[in-house]
C-alpha cells in the first residue's frame, strides 16, 4: 500500500494527561504526514507547553479545562474526524509508518471489522497479545497465547492502547460510554461493536511499541489512587449495564468487604504501601454503592 493512501486514509488520535514523559517521543517519530488530534485531559506538567510547541502539517489540539477521563477525551476527538479509520492510541507508544500500513491492509481486507488491533511490544522487547475474553467470559479458559497465534483472527475484547477504528462501523455503534471515567470503556466499545454484528480483528502480522503505565506520568499517591478507584468503580458500572442493578450491587459489596478484610490485614502487619490500595479500592465501591452509577 502507498504511504500517501495511507495519510488520506487515517487520521491518529490520543488522548493525554501528566504526559510529559512520553509525549514528545511520541510527536518525534510519528510520521509527520499524518493527520493528528491530540486530546489534553487538564495536564499540570509540560504536557501542554510540549504540544503547543510541535509544529506538523495538520494537528487540530484541544485542551480540556478538567479531566474528564479517557473515553470521553477520546470522544472530543472522534467527533471531529472525518477519515476513514481512526488510529487510536496512548501517547506511550511509538507508532511506525509500516505497522500503520498493516492495520489499514487488514482493515480494507475485513470488510466487516470495527476495530483492529496490532501485537504489543513492551519496553523490554517482549510481544504479548493485547486481546483477551470479555470480562464476563474471564472464567473461560483463553487459548490464544503467541505459541499458538499463527494468522489473524477475530477476537472478543481488544485493548483501548491501541485501536485502528473504522470510522462508519463506529457511528453506527456509537462512541465510548462517558459514564467510564477510566477503565472498562474499551471493554464496553468491543461488547457492542459485537452485538452489532462487526468483528474485532487482531493482526498477527503488527506489532506495535506501547510501554504500558506511561500515559499518566510517573506513579504518585494521586494517579495510584486514581487509578485503584476507577477500575473498580468502573467494574461495577460495566456490571450494571450488562447484569442489572442487583449484579452490579453483589458486586460492590464484595469488592468492599474483600479490600476491608485486606485493609485491616495491611495495617496490622504495617504493610503502609498497600493499604492506599485498599482504601482507593473501597472508595471505588462505596461510590458506586451511593450513585450507582
Amino acid at each position: 500500500m502507498k504511504y500517501s493512501s495511507i495519510y488520506d486514509d487515517i487520521t491518529v488520535l490520543t488522548v493525554t494527561h501528566n504526559s510529559s514523559n512520553v509525549i514528545e517521543n511520541f510527536l518525534n517519530t510519528l510520521d509527520i504526514n499524518f493527520k493528528l488530534v491530540i486530546v489534553d485531559n487538564n495536564s499540570v506538567d509540560n504536557t501542554k507547553t510540549i504540544l503547543k510547541k510541535h509544529n506538523r502539517k495538520s494537528i487540530n489540539l484541544f485542551f480540556n479545562d478538567k479531566g474528564l477521563g479517557f473515553g470521553s477525551g477520546a470522544n472530543i476527538g472522534l467527533k471531529t474526524i472525518k477519515s476513514k479509520f481512526v488510529l487510536l492510541v496512548n501517547p506511550d507508544s511509538i507508532i511506525k509508518t509500516n505497522e500503520i500500513s498493516k492495520l489499514i491492509s487488514a482493515a480494507k481486507n475485513y470488510k466487516n471489522a470495527a476495530i483492529i488491533s496490532p501485537l504489543h511490544r513492551n519496553e523490554n522487547g517482549n510481544v504479548h497479545i493485547p486481546a483477551r475474553p470479555f470480562f464476563f467470559n474471564l472464567d473461560k479458559k483463553n487459548t490464544l497465547a503467541l505459541d499458538n497465534f499463527v494468522g489473524d483472527c477475530s477476537v472478543e475484547h481488544i485493548s483501548g492502547a491501541i485501536m485502528l477504528l473504522n470510522k462508519s462501523k463506529l457511528d453506527k455503534v456509537g462512541f465510548f460510554d462517558e459514564n467510564f471515567f477510566l477503565y472498562y470503556e474499551d471493554d464496553d466499545l468491543c461488547i457492542r461493536t459485537k452485538k452489532a454484528g462487526f468483528e474485532n480483528i487482531l493482526v498477527h502480522g503488527a506489532i506495535i511499541d506501547h510501554f504500558g503505565g506511561g500515559s499518566i506520568g510517573p506513579p504518585t499517591i494521586k494517579n495510584q489512587w486514581e487509578k485503584h478507584f476507577h477500575f473498580h468503580f468502573s467494574r461495577c458500572y460495566i456490571q450494571k449495564k450488562y447484569f442489572g442493578t442487583l449484579s452490579s450491587k453483589i458486586m460492590a459489596t464484595t469488592i468492599f468487604l474483600n479490600y476491608l478484610f485486606k485493609f485491616f490485614g495491611h495495617l496490622i502487619i504495617l504493610q503502609l504501601n498497600k493499604i492506599m490500595k485498599d482504601l482507593a479500592c473501597i472508595s471505588g465501591a462505596t461510590i458506586f454503592l451511593i450513585k450507582g452509577k
